[in-house]
């Protein structure tokens, strides 16, 4: 690709007319000069209030934004851009900022002129790293220091987007083209219509060396073109390619995309970037090396972009300029030998979800992050005391959590909700307050942006679209000028309101919460707001503990294949088998059953005979053999049962002990007679109630010498491992949604 650095004064003028021409015939009369009443309508919506600026400049009643000498059509472009931020609702215009960026766009144009003999046209012939620099050299001039590293992230940031949005929009230039990739600045790049990442850009000036950048350029233009990869997916590769595999490449030296002719030197070259990749050098944070999935991840972006470059090596040498490219050979193909992958037997990441108990502690916790910031919310903790804790001022974030609790959607399925998501159920009339409560109500529309051809509706309960009518009225409330098209908008730079919230700025919200609760497990380890998709999780795992059909929890979760949704349900499996494994089982009279733990699991799954469950316990009879005991379980042999029962077993010692206090009495009272203990059916209950005590007796007797073992070997206060309980965590989020719901 053409330097554009060697073509500056080669151009004939007004090579760009026509691109520029259709933008400014956009804009309107009124806003086609830089010169605004900044504290009056309509620049008073796009210009920030500065106090300090105004009474510096209280003399003047407009304020001239143009460029000192500025040559060609530098005004036209800063009254464009200006009016494009209000138009679009963009950003909001600090006006200091943009006196200061004015200077140094003029500062560098003379820079310019100096350099190449000519003056610059437009605003996109200046390259933006200078205009920055020349801004911190007219801030020092004017100061004596240099600027703060707020102010100059501020005048950058202005800089970056003026620079970017005259570029990518009012020059004949390729999209693929511009060294910054924005979706939302640029509306040619593919993109689909609700971009999870819309907020990130790609930045090819970051990638070096030039051939790699090139070669990514070409690469992510095509996969884009070709729909091979979505925006969020192209911007995570820029970032590995740039930050890993681009770093690697040139603390070597690396100048050839071939890298080298040997496919021996080639294999160990890649050994060599695998190595890297285990070093702290490779970690954004150096105490946390890359995990070995990670690792993984980038081998295969990198082997993807061989792979590609390789079967598309003569377009890439042509739109690259760079005819190496077309050099590649076939042992690209395998940038890692088998060894790499015969170590690399990729694991399933354990499934984590929310206890009832958990949630419940979280969701009161919901009303901090909601509260005006620095007011005072009461939480009463777990220990009965109660706290006040300073609000952070963020309903939009509490709301989000609190949709994602209620019906198990992804962050960016809540984030990117219609600002109407609701609709209703064909053929179901709308119910009336005094209807169940758990009845579903309406249907919400979620945008699906991770998995094609599923149905993005799920049914919700009352309780949620009290949740999403209370966010449309705050949106009223908060925003009355804006007409938003998503339910949770961008707090910064969308004065329009048609973006949706960033999920970066959604998870900072969490963690500020997550600074300040304290809240932990029954480990003792801290509970997280940040990790939203234990949500999904606590809601799966919930419904089929319920014993919800699969195929209908897969259709609730959005999952295109049976597989995902499979993971929940074996979680749930072999939690249920430990949770009955670990239970040591006695049988009737409280004697010690002969049978392992696990032949009785097995005994009672492979069955498939509802029968061999009791209330009680398990029925040890073979499958063949039937049943004429009738209630006779508690002094039958083959009953076995555990200290899970303990509860039941009582239950049932004092209903029966009561049921032959009412057959005598009803005896006496018929006959004049007492009923003897030698009754068939007395003499039945006794031993029931003698077989009872003794279980009870026993299970009792072993749970204090489990208890003295415990203490005896020195982990007085630990909490043994139980199977975390879902049940009744989704009521608990309803009730936090409906205050007025019945406990």
């Amino acid at each position: 690709m053409a330097n554009r650095d060697d073509r500056r004064c080669a151009a004939p003028a007004g090579a760009d007319d026509a691109a520029w021409a259709a933008q400014w015939a956009l804009v309107p009369e009124e806003w086609k000069r830089p010169v605004y009443r900044i504290h009056l309508p309509p620049a008073d919506k796009v210009f920030k209030r500065n106090k300090y600026y105004l009474r510096e400049y209280r003399g003047a009643d407009e304020h001239d934004f143009t460029p000192v000498g500025a040559p060609g059509r530098f005004a036209d472009e800063i009254a464009w851009w200006v009016w494009v931020c209000q138009h679009e609702g963009l950003r909001r215009i600090e006006p200091s900022m943009l006196r200061w960026a004015t200077g140094a766009l003029t500062a560098t144009a003379a820079d310019y002129r100096h350099q190449y003999g000519c003056a610059p046209t437009s605003i996109a012939d200046l390259p933006v790293e200078a205009i920055v620099r020349h801004a911190i050299v007219v801030f020092e001039r004017r100061n004596g220091r240099l600027p703060a590293p707020g102010t100059r992230r501020n005048i950058c940031g202005l800089i970056e987007h003026l620079h970017l949005y005259v570029t990518v929009r009012c020059t004949a230039g390729h999209w693929w083209a511009a060294d910054t990739w924005d979706v939302v600045a640029d509306p040619r790049i593919p993109q689909r219509e609700h971009e999870p990442l819309h907020e990130q850009t790609i930045k090819f000036a970051a990638i070096e060396p030039a051939w790699l950048r090139e070669g990514v350029r070409f690469w992510l233009r095509i996969s884009l073109d070709a729909e091979l990869l979505r925006w969020s997916s192209a911007v995570s590769r820029a970032r590995d390619m740039s930050r890993l595999f681009g770093t690697f490449l040139t603390d070597h030296d690396y100048t050839d995309p071939v890298l080298t002719e040997d496919p021996a030197q080639l294999r160990l070259i890649f050994a060599a970037f695998t190595e890297y990749l285990k070093t702290p050098a490779a970690a954004a944070n150096p105490d946390k090396p890359l995990t070995p999935t990670t690792i993984d991840a980038i081998q295969s972006v990198v082997q993807a972009f061989y792979t590609f470059m390789l079967d598309h090596g003569a377009e890439a040498a042509a739109a690259t300029g760079d005819p190496r490219w077309e050099k590649l050979n076939a042992a690209h193909l395998r940038l890692w030998g088998p060894a790499f992958k015969a170590r690399r037997a990729r694991g399933t990441r354990e499934l984590t979800w929310y206890s009832t108990g958990e949630l419940q502690q979280m969701l009161g916790y919901l009303d901090v992050l909601a509260a005006t910031r620095g007011a005072r919310v009461p939480v009463t903790h777990t220990d009965g005391k109660v706290s006040l804790v300073k609000g952070l001022g963020d309903p939009q974030a509490a709301r989000v959590w609190l949709l994602q609790a209620l019906t198990g959607r992804r962050a960016s399925e809540i984030l990117m909700l219609d600002h109407n998501p609701l609709e209703a159920i064909p053929g179901a009339e709308r119910p009336t307050e005094s209807d169940d409560p758990d009845a579903f109500v309406a249907k919400l529309r979620y945008q699906q942006t991770k998995v094609d051809g599923v149905t993005p509706t799920i049914l919700v309960e009352q309780a949620v679209v009290n949740v999403i009518r209370e966010q449309q009225r705050w949106l009223a409330d908060t925003h009355p000028r804006l007409s938003p098209k998503y339910l949770f908008i961008a707090i910064k730079q969308n004065l329009a309101g048609l973006r949706p919230r960033p999920y970066a700025t959604y998870r900072a919200s969490l963690a500020k919460l997550d600074e300040l609760h304290g809240l932990t497990d029954t480990a003792g380890n801290a509970l997280r707001f940040t990790q939203t998709h234990r949500l999904r999780h606590t809601r799966a795992t919930e419904l089929l503990n319920d014993g919800v059909p699969i195929h209908v929890v897969q259709r609730y979760l959005g999952h295109k294949s049976p597989e995902m949704t499979m993971r929940y349900a074996a979680t749930l499996a072999a939690t249920a088998e430990a949770e009955f494994l670990k239970h040591k089982k006695i049988g009737a009279h409280g004697v010690d059953v002969g049978i392992s733990p696990a032949d009785i699991m097995d005994m009672t799954q492979l069955s498939k005979r509802t029968d061999r469950v009791l209330p009680n316990g398990v029925c040890l009879l073979p499958p063949l053999k039937s049943c004429d005991k009738g209630n006779a379980c508690l002094s039958c042999g083959h009953f076995a049962t555990d200290v899970t029962h303990t509860a039941e077993l009582k239950d049932q010692h004092a209903k029966t002990t009561a049921l032959i206090e009412l057959r005598r009495t009803q005896h006496r009272e018929r006959t004049g007679r007492e009923l003897t203990d030698d009754n068939v059916w007395i003499a039945a209950r006794r031993r029931e109630l003698h077989s009872l005590q003794a279980i009870l007796d026993r299970l009792a007797a072993d749970e204090a010498v489990h208890a003295e073992a415990i203490a005896g070997a020195g982990t007085k206060g630990r909490i043994p491992i139980e199977p975390v309980a879902t049940r009744g965590a989704h009521d608990s989020a309803l009730r936090k949604a409906d205050p007025h719901r019945p406990a």
